[in-house]
């Protein structure tokens, strides 16, 4: 049984990249969103790139989501 270890680490290096980069994104979501809750709180007008920031974060990473769905789950054709 021949193991391609540098295959391996590629596969181990992308994994580990793509799972930190979905977390760090997502923490930049919930760090947009609750500068838009503060700023409803403290009765002013929520920044539009605050709003627009965490939308497309939170877009990122269900896109993410639903692509690694897509190559995990089988396609019959």
């Amino acid at each position: 049984m021949h193991i391609n270890w540098s295959a391996l680490g590629e596969v181990a290096l992308v994994s580990l990249l793509f799972g930190v980069g979905l977390a760090v994104l997502f923490a930049l979501g919930v760090t947009a969103m609750s500068r838009r809750a503060v700023a409803i709180d403290e009765k002013r007008q929520p920044s539009f790139v605050d709003t627009g920031a965490a939308a497309l974060c939170f877009a990122a990473c269900l896109a993410a989501v639903l692509y690694g769905l897509y190559l995990i789950i089988p396609q019959f054709h």
